[in-house]
């Protein structure tokens, strides 16, 4: 059986993406996901005083989320509530300026003050706890999002009556 130079063209093109779906599906991101941040602490082996090697577990990543925002709203402030797993300090910041807690309950709510008849682009950020056990150090970093848990964008519009 002969086949014509079209159907090689197509099972050569077939084959191609094929490969390149699985060479490149590793770096994909779902949509509304924030790319993975990597996790602090030395994964390699560290010298100890004896002249021994410590081998550090890699560390869990933490959990880090913020729920919705209500907009439009007629009012002047809002409560934004976050969970970060071992959480240190907890940063917003939008049009009406930069709020800062401390992460000392689960959830954190932290109330922001609006602008009259603006729109509010709020950017989250929170601290991670650092951890040292023995020669191995975790966490120490900052996560940040501009979005909700749902991957919707966390923006209030705030209308004046």
């Amino acid at each position: 059986m002969k086949l014509s130079l079209t159907s090689v063209l197509i099972i050569v093109i077939l084959a191609l993406g094929i490969l390149l779906f699985f060479l490149l599906a590793n770096d994909a991101i779902s949509p509304g996901a924030e790319p993975a941040v990597p996790t602090a602490g030395p994964t390699l082996e560290s010298p100890t005083e004896e002249g021994e090697t410590v081998q550090c577990p890699v560390a869990t990543p933490e959990f880090f989320y913020v729920e919705p925002v209500t907009s439009p709203t007629d009012e002047l402030s809002q409560i934004i509530t976050v969970d970060l797993g071992n959480g240190e300090t907890i940063t917003i910041t939008t049009e009406s300026g930069t709020f800062t807690a401390p992460f000392d309950e689960f959830p954190k709510e932290i109330e922001i003050k609006l602008l009259p008849d603006t729109t509010h682009n709020l950017t989250v950020e929170g601290r991670v706890r650092e951890v040292t056990q023995g020669e191995c150090v975790y966490g120490g970093y900052t996560l940040s999002t501009t979005r909700d848990r749902y991957g919707d964008p966390l923006v209030i519009e705030q209308r004046q009556p």
